[in-house]
């Protein structure tokens, strides 16, 4: 029984590991747009083009939390997939 609450816990600490470091780097892909634009919108208010260096950061951004959202997902489907092999693994040797 003790054994049982202990591995329950740790595979509740681990999955709320899990979420913390999802949530990062969508809040890294998200930080990203605005940092790049912010960028450049101070070069255009440095140099007097306007709008064209905010479109280009702001354009930046967006390919960089795409290609970050890009990552978690391929990250997610890769555990989704191990998950469920494991599932179908553990149902193979329950039913023998």
């Amino acid at each position: 029984m003790v054994e049982d609450s202990t591995s329950r816990r740790r595979r509740h600490t681990a999955a709320m590991a899990q979420a913390y470091r999802d949530s990062h780097e969508i809040m890294s892909a998200a930080m990203s747009i605005a940092i790049f634009a912010g960028g450049g919108y101070w070069l255009d208010m440095r140099y007097g083009w306007k709008p064209a260096l905010t479109i280009c950061g702001a354009c930046l951004g967006c390919v960089m939390a795409v290609l970050s959202v890009r990552r978690l997902l391929v990250r997610l489907d890769k555990q989704s997939k191990r998950g469920r092999g494991q599932q179908a693994d553990n149902r193979e040797t329950h039913q023998e």
